[in-house]
């Protein structure tokens, strides 16, 4: 975390000293017309930034229309590109139009206009380049098209004003820092194209109440969630193989997960300082648990393990562990009695197989469930039933056959 925030901070210097080297460049531009500065590239041009004076005010206010084509020396040339830190700091800027010419964003090109309230990217635009919208902490709404196949990091970082986003299908991930210290986000809605959320993708993003993942993303990053205070319910596909560091850390209102069978790897502190935290279920396909993984999870006192060999943890893993039940597989009990870190749990319960209503039975109502697993009947409520158990066969899903392995278990055919 130390490592992280410096490499944040040092960027940032970096980030003054070029701005203030830029500020010195009031004439890094080709032409001025009608008020709009531009570089020229062969036939195209793009919009470049200008600071007036030596209070370095930004030239760009109001509400700004972009053309399509502009002449100069009696020569045209088609608008394609905003440039970078073309309207950088502009606070007083209140909309900026765009011809369907332009097909991107220079990096830095909305940073800090403060004034911005809405904005719809043309769909023409395919790449929004980094720290775009970066500190527009008046933006409210962003209409993101399926054009844009590339969103650059930082591109919404402390848009804190920024209620709901919508990422277009055509985004396969989720870059670094993207919606990092949006404060106001209350919803967002991520697509089945994207494969991989980034790190601090949603750090601090405290008023986003709940999450869903789509199956296809493989991976999410450290710090993704950290510090979501509002995340009251996250659902995590079984495509994803690995949670990355504190991914969830400081997540304070989330009271249970279900970690679905295809995680191998639990980062470190992943569910840290989970404070609301009191039921979490492991499934047999992980791996290895990272060092503090459930640390500071004060309220934790169900574990349901579906892992046969007590894993290697450190002593801050389940650091409320003693006021803890752990459940394990049929016939382990033992195995973890003797396990260090596991056998300090304050009871460890052998879990009844094949007991999905978890009713403490294996009568047809476990069959009922069964079924509505199948059916996805309990996708609004991950702990309605246990999934572990579910898993009747052992084959690691869940489907018709088990439901016959279950009705044989009640027959006593088994």
């Amino acid at each position: 975390m130390l490592f992280e925030e410096m490499k944040q901070k040092l960027f940032s210097l970096c980030l003054t000293l070029l701005l203030c080297i830029l500020a010195g460049e009031a004439s890094a531009y080709d032409a001025e017309v009608d008020g709009i500065y531009y570089i020229f590239n062969g036939s195209e041009a793009s919009v470049t930034y200008l600071l007036n004076g030596t209070n370095n005010t930004p030239a760009y206010s109001g509400d700004v229309v972009i053309p399509e084509s502009v002449t100069h020396d009696g020569q045209n040339y088609k608008v394609t590109g905003i440039g970078h830190w073309a309207f950088q700091y502009c606070t007083n800027l209140k909309s900026v139009t765009l011809p369907s010419s332009v097909t991107s964003f220079g990096n830095y090109a909305f940073y800090h206009c403060e004034n911005l309230t809405s904005y719809t990217i043309p769909n023409s635009i395919t790449t929004v380049g980094m720290y775009a919208f970066s500190d527009c902490n008046g933006l409210q709404s962003i209409d993101i098209p399926n054009s844009v196949t590339s969103i650059g990091v930082y591109a919404f970082q402390n848009c804190t004003s920024l209620a709901s986003v919508t990422i277009p299908n055509s985004i396969t991930a989720i870059s670094n820092y993207t919606f990092t210290g949006c404060s106001g986000l209350k919803e967002v809605f991520i697509p089945s194209s994207v494969t991989s959320i980034g790190v601090k993708a949603f750090e601090k993003c405290t008023s986003l109440a709940s999450v869903a993942i789509p199956e296809g993303v493989t991976s999410i990053g450290n710090d993704a969630f950290n510090g979501c205070s509002g995340l009251t319910e996250v659902v995590i596909p079984g495509s994803v193989t690995s949670l990355g560091d504190r991914a969830f850390s400081g997540c304070s209102s989330l009271t249970s997960v279900a970690i679905p069978f295809g995680v191998e790897t639990i980062g470190m502190a992943v569910f840290s300082k989970c404070s609301g935290l009191t039921e979490v279920s492991i499934p047999s396909s992980v791996e290895s648990i990272g060092n503090s993984a459930f640390s500071v999870c004060n309220n934790l006192t169900t574990v349901k393990v579906d892992i046969k060999t007590p894993l290697t943890i450190n002593s801050y893993a389940f650091s409320n562990r003693k006021n803890a039940t752990l459940y394990v597989p049929q016939g382990c009990k033992a195995a973890y009695e003797e396990a260090t870190y596991w056998k300090e749990f304050k009871e460890i319960v052998e879990s009844i197989n094949a007991d999905v209503n978890k009713d403490g039975e294996i009568t047809i109502a476990d069959v009922t469930a069964l079924v509505n697993i199948i059916l996805g009947k309990d996708d609004k409520d991950p702990f309605l039933y246990d999934h572990e158990c579910a898993d009747v066969n052992g084959d690691g899903r869940i489907t018709i056959a088990d439901v016959t392995a279950l009705v044989n278990i009640i027959l006593n055919k088994v």
